[in-house]
C-alpha cells in the first residue's frame, strides 16, 4: 500500500491539464431531499466516467459529492479529449436539467486515485477558478492560449472548424457571434451545438426550456444566471437560422422548428 513517505511528490508533480466542474443548485436538491435526481445524477456521471476508463482515456477522475475532476496529460490530443469529455457531460446531464459551472486549468499536479490525494498548483488553480465561471458554463484558464498559439485567434482555429465553416460538432470553444448578448468575458466550451445541431434540434430543447423557465422567476441570484443561458442557447438559435437560410436544400421543417424555438426563448 502507498504512504505519504513513498508517493514521491517531488518527481511526480508533473504539468497536466486540471477540470474542476461543480453541480450548480446541488445543495437545493439535497436540502429538497431530491433522491431521485440525485440518484439520475450520480449514475449518469458514473456512466460517462466508467465510459472513459473503458475507452482507455488518459483522462483520470474523481467524483466527490457535486463536484468532478477529470486530469490529463500535457498534450494537445489530450487537452482535446478533456474538452470533449467536459462538453459530453455537460449535455448528458441537460438531459436532467442539471447545470455545472466549472474551469479547465494547467499546472503541477500530482493524483493517486488508489488513496484519494489530489495536488498541485493545477488543481488550485482550477477550483479557485471555477468560482469565476458566473454562469452555466465551463471556463478555460487563459494562461492556456499561450500552449497552442500566440493568442485566442490561433487557439479557436486550433480547436474549432475554420471561421468560414460553420462546422456544428466540431465547434468546441465558444465564439462570439453578431447575434450575441453575452458578453465575451471568458473562453468557455461551447455546448450548446450538442443540442442545436446541423440538420436538426436535439430533444433536449425542451428540456433547456423548461430548465430556464423554472429558475428564471425565482429570485435575482439565480434570474442573471439563467438570463445568460437564455441568450446563450437564443444565440446559437439565432446563428443556425442564419446558416440555414442559405441552404437551398436545407430542410424546412428544420427551419421553423428554428423559428419557433426562437419565438419561444425570446418569451422568456
Amino acid at each position: 500500500m502507498d504512504t505519504p513517505s513513498n508517493l514521491n511528490l517531488k518527481e511526480n508533480l508533473t504539468n497536466q491539464y486540471v477540470a474542476y466542474l461543480d453541480v450548480m443548485g446541488f445543495s437545493n436538491l439535497v436540502n429538497k431531499g431530491n433522491v431521485t435526481r440525485l440518484e439520475s445524477y450520480f449514475n449518469k456521471i458514473i456512466e460517462i466516467l466508467d465510459n472513459l476508463k473503458i475507452q482507455k482515456s488518459n483522462i483520470q477522475s474523481f467524483l466527490i459529492s457535486d463536484s468532478i475532476i477529470l486530469i490529463t496529460p500535457d498534450s494537445k490530443q489530450d487537452f482535446l479529449n478533456l474538452i470533449i469529455a467536459i462538453r459530453r457531460i455537460q449535455s448528458a446531464l441537460l438531459w436532467k436539467k442539471i447545470l455545472l459551472r466549472g474551469a479547465v486549468s494547467y499546472g503541477e499536479v500530482f493524483y493517486n486515485q488508489k488513496n484519494n490525494i489530489i495536488v498541485g498548483k493545477g488543481f488550485i488553480k482550477a477550483y479557485l477558478l471555477e468560482s469565476e465561471a458566473n454562469f452555466p458554463r465551463v471556463i478555460i484558464d487563459p494562461a492556456i492560449i499561450k500552449n497552442f498559439g500566440k493568442d485566442k485567434n490561433d487557439f479557436l482555429n486550433e480547436f474549432n472548424s475554420l471561421p468560414f465553416y460553420y462546422n456544428y460538432e466540431k465547434r468546441l470553444i465558444y465564439s462570439k457571434s453578431e447575434f450575441s448578448k453575452i458578453s465575451d468575458d471568458a473562453i468557455f466550451i461551447d455546448y450548446a451545438n450538442k443540442t442545436i445541431k446541423q440538420s436538426e434540434l436535439n430533444g433536449n430543447i425542451k428540456k433547456i426550456y423548461e430548465t430556464i423557465l423554472d429558475n428564471l422567476y425565482i429570485d435575482q441570484k439565480l434570474y442573471s444566471k439563467y438570463v445568460w443561458l437564455r441568450d446563450y442557447y437564443l444565440e446559437i438559435l439565432k446563428k443556425t437560422e442564419f446558416y440555414v437560410s442559405q441552404d437551398k436544400n436545407g430542410s424546412e421543417k428544420f427551419k421553423t422548428s428554428l423559428s419557433v424555438w426562437i419565438q419561444t426563448f425570446e418569451g422568456l
